[in-house]
């Protein structure tokens, strides 16, 4: 079975995937700014996956931080010998995409787009809880549509902190009641209890587009802590960049 190792590069994280065949091994997270992590880190992910850098086969990687994509490349290149594949430039996403400028469309958008076509079907609204929140669509005829930016939820939370005189600042945890008796309850429900309900409002406006049938799947850091808020989500996977990526390769 082939042996990929798969590698998402975001803005606040790099999270890397190693497969064998279908199955993910292992999977880590480095913060996108600790340049000093990544060979250290990629040679942990290796181990714990029971593997050797030269057993790795096929590497691919999706970036929407070019200068971070560059600096990674030197640094896997010290260690795996085998081509590596950069999406946009040797793969393309093979879903056929009807956004206005193509160019502008993230890689992981299209990716999460095809792999949830792929491993889900047709129709989707797909959302992604990271450092932003990004809806993604795909139409019942399998195409990327386009979708919404918003801020994300630590980042959200992180702001009104940073640009208020009196806020505190606020470790993201459960919200137990959408009426906050004190600050901090307050904050942490209007992020989780606001994001929730505007996940629900929009994705019930999608399906007034896609239909009833589409199914609403969610991914990211903080899709399961979201997900007790947003009862619109019916499916979260974690992994769905990352098995995206290894579908891609292999096809």
């Amino acid at each position: 079975m082939n042996k990929l190792l798969a590698i998402d590069i975001g803005n606040t994280n790099i999270t890397a995937g190693l497969f064998k065949g279908e199955k993910l091994l292992k999977k880590t997270e480095i913060p996108t700014n600790a340049y000093s992590l990544y060979t250290r880190r990629m040679k942990v992910l290796i181990k714990e996956a029971d593997l050797k850098v030269e057993h790795i086969e096929d590497v691919i990687i999706s970036s929407v931080v070019p200068l971070v994509l560059a600096r990674l490349i030197v640094e896997l290149r010290k260690m795996i010998k085998v081509k590596i594949a950069i999406l946009g430039k040797d793969l393309k996403v093979p879903i056929r995409n009807m956004y206005g400028i193509k160019s502008e469309v993230g890689q992981d958008r299209l990716v999460n787009a095809y792999a949830a076509k792929m491993l889900y079907g047709a129709p989707a609204v797909i959302v992604d809880f990271g450092t932003a929140i990004t809806f993604d669509i795909v139409s019942r005829k399998g195409d990327y549509l386009g979708g919404l930016i918003l801020p994300g939820i630590e980042l959200s939370l992180s702001s009104l902190y940073r640009n208020t005189a009196l806020l505190p600042k606020v470790e993201l945890k459960l919200a137990s009641s959408i009426i906050g008796k004190n600050t901090v309850n307050s904050m942490r429900g209007g992020i989780l209890f606001g994001f929730g309900l505007m996940c629900d409002g929009l994705t019930a406006q999608y399906k007034k587009i896609l239909g009833k049938s589409a199914k609403v799947i969610a991914t990211g850091g903080n899709s399961k802590l979201i997900k007790r808020y947003a009862k619109s989500i019916q499916i979260i996977d974690e992994d769905l960049t990352l098995k995206g990526l290894r579908i891609i390769r292999e096809s």
